[in-house]
């Protein structure tokens, strides 16, 4: 066997090992990262998408994602969102977010494959919460439809990091 030979396999052990090692370093951000699978692509204005977490330190920042899957067949360039965070403690929290999914000319936004495209919307950033413990996040979407029922929604999910 050629010297070469003999260096492909360590360097192809050496390269695997790396991208192991980066993909470990960079989860050690996640808190907490989940997605609600929509059944046939429908989500009914009356469904409640719930992600129930926990907030480790009230002390740090933390960035908080809101996580959309679409079709290629989606009909909106926009999704539209009521979020209400109950917290361990103190007031209920409401919002309301507009999610730009594709660009005035049609071309979606975020990661596509296969006509799925997914997309990683920063909601809060460099946020403190007030209190650790359990917090309840409750998603409905708002578009308005003629029977409410949003079509070409895959999955919904929400991702909390740490900020370094």
């Amino acid at each position: 066997m050629t010297q070469q030979g003999i260096l492909q396999p360590i360097k192809t052990t050496l390269l695997l090992l790396g991208i192991i090692l980066l993909l470990f370093s960079c989860n050690k951000k996640v808190v907490y990262s989940d997605y609600k699978a929509l059944k046939g692509s429908k989500w009914n204005q009356d469904s409640v998408l719930r992600f129930d977490l926990t907030v480790p330190d009230s002390t740090i920042l933390y960035n908080l994602f809101l996580n959309v899957r679409n079709e290629g067949r989606y009909p909106y360039s926009n999704l539209w969102v009521f979020v209400k965070i109950i917290p361990p403690k103190g007031p209920v929290l409401h919002d309301t977010i507009e999610l730009s999914l594709a660009s005035p000319e049609g071309k979606w936004f975020g990661h596509g494959l296969g006509g799925l495209y997914d997309l990683k919307y920063p909601y809060k950033q460099t946020t403190i919460f007030h209190s650790a413990g359990y917090y309840r996040f409750e998603i409905r979407q708002g578009m308005r439809t003629e029977d409410g029922i949003l079509t070409g929604i895959r999955d919904f999910g929400i991702t909390l990091d740490r900020v370094n």
